[in-house]
């Protein structure tokens, strides 16, 4: 009787994708993204608007841990810094959304446009083909 193939982790007989650990500037782009919500998050604070205020201050902590996951290596960076930087861009849209249907304050409505662009540059530069390999096989005979 001949011995079963070698199966991968995916249970299909193909080498599981990998992800490389994002860059250092990646982790940079998500640490300002990071900063400029704890700005917007103060300015509303010091005016008052504490609807806004508390969601930004979470997006800037949520989007801090991310970066600090890129910038430690740490295992799972890749899936920390796509997680956190979806909620930050699924946040924004939500601010967005309320600014565009409510307040029409142009200030925010050009914030929340400008950071959302970049949320998805860094959502792109994460999921971008440098960023996925296929590691090599080792057949044990």
């Amino acid at each position: 009787m001949t011995p079963a193939p070698h199966v991968g982790l995916d249970g299909l007989g193909r080498a599981p994708h990998r992800r490389r650990a994002p860059s250092r500037t990646t982790g940079a782009a998500m640490a300002a993204e990071a900063a400029t919500f704890a700005l917007a998050s103060a300015a509303h604070f010091a005016t008052g608007f504490t609807d806004a205020a508390i969601p930004e201050l979470l997006i800037a902590a949520v989007l801090g841990l991310g970066s600090a996951a890129v910038f430690f290596q740490r295992p799972h960076a890749w899936g920390t810094a796509a997680g956190t930087t979806s909620f930050a861009a699924l946040g924004t849209i939500v601010g967005l959304t309320i600014i565009a249907t409510g307040r029409q304050d142009a200030p925010d409505l050009a914030y929340h446009a400008t950071i959302l662009t970049a949320l998805a540059a860094t959502l792109i530069a994460l999921g971008g083909p440098a960023g996925l390999t296929r590691p090599t096989e080792k057949h044990v005979s």
